[in-house]
């Protein structure tokens, strides 16, 4: 009789390795939201294919502002249309990943530590912001008619006149007040404006009048500061963030309410992203979308030293499962970031910015490549046992959505790889099978005559081919003894 093995419900991977070793890569898991046969799968994520090629270098952010997107490709800002045409607005300097807010009108753009800009959309100019009141600043946001800027150094917010973005007043400054605390970085959530120092966030309101318009709210305080002023981001009524408190090392939380926040994270992913470094952490950076109701945070750590990594918190299978789920997108074979970098919602689709060159592409689930070059999709087990006991595997069955391989080429007889491991730091050899043929919709993907294990394993399952491959169910046929 086959026993289920519980497909992996994101990636954990212990520090002992024989406890959980889990990873998903390229893989959403999902949990049924009703009865199915099988609560939880696999599911593929979307491809990429190319709206254009801009020719300007790799992006370094992206604003909607009146349906338009707004992409800041190399040096140069541009916006896509819906008719997927690509118009030069000017120059941005710089290579610094960029900040933005507007005000339906105005596209403020701020390149940290160096310069900002605004661009009309009324006029279709892009002008630099040189009021001698300004000051450099890293962040910006809109709130209540003013554009909201913190200092680079992080000892102060200003604010410019009142929908002018170009306009300052020396007078209009202020500051954190709650704890003496550098200021990182700055959001608007549910009509308020939470400043996120190091350690601490505070929330201001806009309380109009002369002078300075905001005031902080009195009680809304939390212990819990940002790590990167890239790392904020709006997320399912609230918002996550990079960050952690007094003494405490880098983690991912959930702003709760205007004084507690929740950490997403769990110990594993706290674990690895706590090998990249203080500078490498402060320019990760966080996105967000929603596809097939799934809603999902992303969150990048670029590394020279290290492998880069991309984990994906998805919020709407955390709900359902009770505990935090993740996984990573990657580019490439190897572990890498994801390329994406940008992730801007218009016309009802999901246009993507990309981190190694300048083409602008869609989140498409039509395709299964990322501009045509390959996906790895790889998941690997919990290792299963019985107390430890010596057992032989006699067959091992994956089920997937059979019958969906293409016409031609590669994928024409699409295949999924299996590999083991006793003790999971040697795999074996690669033992690998059809999924099935387009139209075979009853194909079974069996291996045979799995051997004897002294009292775990670890499996390991990968697809290459470019197919709607989402894997429904894992079975083994595990008996006592040594067969």
């Amino acid at each position: 009789m086959r026993v289920p093995l519980p497909l992996p419900l994101g990636s954990y991977q212990a520090d002992t390795p024989t406890q959980s070793i889990r990873r998903v890569i390229n893989w959403i898991p999902v949990v049924a939201q009703g009865d199915a046969l099988n609560g939880r799968g696999l599911r593929q994520p979307s491809g990429i294919s190319q709206v254009i090629d801009t020719g300007l270098g790799s992006c370094r952010g992206g604003h909607v502002m009146a349906g338009i997107c707004y992409f800041i490709n190399g040096t140069t800002l541009v916006s896509l249309s819906a008719a997927d045409v690509v118009t030069n607005h000017g120059t941005i300097a710089g290579t610094a990943r960029i900040q933005s807010a507007d005000n339906g009108t105005s596209l403020v753009i701020v390149v940290p530590g160096l310069a900002a800009y605004v661009f009309d959309n009324t006029s279709s100019t892009l002008t630099q912001i040189v009021d001698p009141d300004f000051q450099t600043s890293d962040t910006v946001s809109f709130y209540r008619g003013f554009f909201v800027f913190t200092t680079t150094n992080g000892n102060q917010l200003f604010v410019s006149n009142l929908n002018q973005p170009l306009v300052f007043d020396a007078l209009d400054f202020g500051s954190a007040e709650g704890d003496p605390d550098r200021i990182i970085t700055q959001i608007v959530d549910h009509d308020e404006l939470s400043i996120i120092g190091a350690e601490t966030t505070e929330v201001f309101r806009n309380v109009g009048g002369v002078g300075f318009p905001l005031q902080i709210i009195s009680g809304a305080f939390t212990q819990k500061g940002a790590h990167t002023k890239y790392g904020v981001v709006k997320f399912d009524n609230t918002y996550l963030f990079i960050g952690g408190g007094e003494n405490e090392l880098t983690s991912i939380w959930r702003q709760a309410s205007s004084s507690q926040a929740v950490k997403v994270s769990d110990d594993a992913i706290d674990s690895e992203i706590q090998k990249f470094t203080a500078e490498e952490i402060a320019e990760a950076f966080t996105m967000s979308f929603s596809k097939k109701g799934q809603f999902f945070a992303v969150f990048t750590f670029n590394s020279t030293r290290i492998p880069s990594r991309t984990f994906v918190y998805n919020g709407t299978a955390s709900a359902l499962a009770g505990n935090s789920v993740w996984f990573e997108f990657q580019t490439g074979l190897n572990d890498a970031s994801w390329r994406v970098n940008t992730i801007l919602k218009a016309n009802g689709k999901l246009y993507v910015g990309d981190a190694i060159d300048g083409r602008i592409g869609l989140l498409d689930d039509s395709v299964f490549t990322e501009y045509g070059n390959t996906i790895m999709r790889q998941a690997t087990f919990q290792p299963f046992s019985q107390n430890g006991t010596t057992l032989f595997a006699g067959e091992l069955e994956a089920t997937f959505e059979s019958g969906v391989g293409l016409t031609l080429g590669q994928g024409s007889d699409p295949k999924v790889i299996y590999e083991f491991t006793d003790n999971n730091r040697v795999w074996s050899n690669e033992f690998v099978r059809s999924i099935g043929p387009i139209g075979e919709y009853g194909h079974e993907t069996v291996w045979h005559r799995q051997g004897r294990f002294p009292s775990f394993r670890t499996v390991q399952l990968t697809v290459y081919d470019p197919v709607d491959a989402n894997l429904i169910r894992v079975a083994a046929t595990p008996e006592l003894g040594n067969n």
